[in-house]
């Protein structure tokens, strides 16, 4: 029996160390940006709704009209104290990578008792998953779907 080239299985050696060695490199990076995307998305979930209840108490304590607007092509959501352009509560909140929404959409909420003017169900996709938020008749509440 011949033994093996000793240059050809060192070759072979350093190449299936160099292949391990990458796999186990790029591992981490491909969980890691699954979980970025999920903190992300579970962070502006959070902000919009922190946003969604200030503006509408606002409106609620203060008697002025506010405003939610959300839309499709600039990924943003304002929300807005009509007729007070320097109110802290005027923000912009940009909608991560892996959010869309199909729609452009204003939402009034009424001065005093904080309900909206018309209701409606506000929709986002996340991961291609269906979302959506139903606003509930005469509360001003809504519920996450």
């Amino acid at each position: 029996m011949k033994p093996l080239n000793e240059k050809g299985m060192m070759l072979f050696e350093m190449l299936l160390v160099l292949f391990i060695a990458t796999v186990l490199v790029l591992i981490p990076t491909i969980y890691t940006k699954q979980t970025k995307n999920q903190l992300e998305n579970q962070l502006f979930i959070e902000e919009f709704q922190s946003h969604m209840t200030a503006i509408q108490n606002y409106a609620v304590l203060s008697g002025q009209v506010t405003m939610m607007t959300v839309s499709s092509q600039y990924k943003t959501v304002q929300f807005k104290v009509i007729g007070d352009e320097k109110n802290a509560l005027n923000q912009l909140i940009y909608l991560p990578e892996t959010i869309t929404t199909p729609t452009y959409k204003t939402y009034y909420f009424n001065g005093y008792t904080g309900n909206l003017r018309n209701f409606d169900t506000l929709v986002f996709f996340i991961n291609q998953q269906r979302h959506t938020m139903t606003f509930q008749l005469g509360s001003g509440r809504y519920k996450w779907q």
